[in-house]
């Protein structure tokens, strides 16, 4: 009896399961988490040093900067005061991350150093009756009613005065040009009028405003509400 040959056997193919897929997904996962945390405990930090920064920023920096501005003797002293009462507040602890916050964001708003350098070059407008007018000097008094609502901000002060600031200065503590001359407060006018017109600030408002009433104002609403 013939033994017919015996079929080949198929070579048996072994499952190698999922191999390294799970552990790539797991440390993937895990990075995300740990990435989530660390940025949840950064932000902690951050807004639980408020307060800190707040008073760092405002004895190294802010309060020094407004004293060696151009703001006319008294207004400066007044401005000064307020802006010591509040970095003492925080020093005591007296005051929230929030409120801290508030108060900052608030007066980086306000145009505090360019206030100054505002007022001298009105001040060049009004010695010069022959080259400008008594509208062009009406429309400094409307940049600072629009900086009293809100609608005119520091960013706006600096793109006004650019023409009349040195320009290898930083930007927001750039100092006048000095001397001045008439082409180049001719233009800070007419962008004065322009962003008062944006502002729709009215063309001859009643009464003048000083910086140190914004500062106080600011103030309290920062330590009342926070941030805008």
């Amino acid at each position: 009896m013939s033994t017919s040959p015996s079929s080949p056997t198929p070579e048996s193919t072994e499952d190698e399961g999922p191999g390294c897929m799970p552990a790539i997904l797991a440390s993937m996962v895990l990075l995300g988490i740990l990435g989530f945390l660390t940025c949840g405990v950064m932000t902690w930090l951050i807004f639980d040093k408020q307060d800190e920064l707040a008073l760092r920023s405002m004895r190294g920096s802010f309060i020094p900067a407004v004293e060696q501005s151009l703001l006319a003797p008294e207004e400066k002293a007044a401005t000064v005061k307020l802006l010591d009462e509040f970095a003492d507040q925080l020093e005591r602890g007296r005051l929230e991350g929030w409120q801290a916050s508030g108060v900052m964001q608030r007066l980086t708003r306000l145009p505090v150093l360019q206030w100054g350098q505002l007022r001298r070059v009105e001040l060049f407008v009004d010695e010069h009756p022959v080259d400008f007018s008594a509208d062009d000097s009406v429309q400094f008094d409307r940049l600072r009613r629009g900086v009293e609502r809100n609608k005119i901000t520091t960013i706006d002060f600096v793109h006004i005065l650019t023409p009349v600031l040195q320009s290898d200065s930083d930007s927001e503590q750039a100092a006048l040009a000095e001397p001045l001359d008439i082409p180049a407060v001719a233009e800070v006018v007419a962008r004065a009028r322009t962003s008062a017109d944006r502002a729709e600030v009215d063309a001859k408002p009643n009464d003048d405003v000083g910086i140190d009433t914004l500062v106080r104002r600011q103030i309290e609403a920062g330590i009342q509400k926070g941030t805008y």
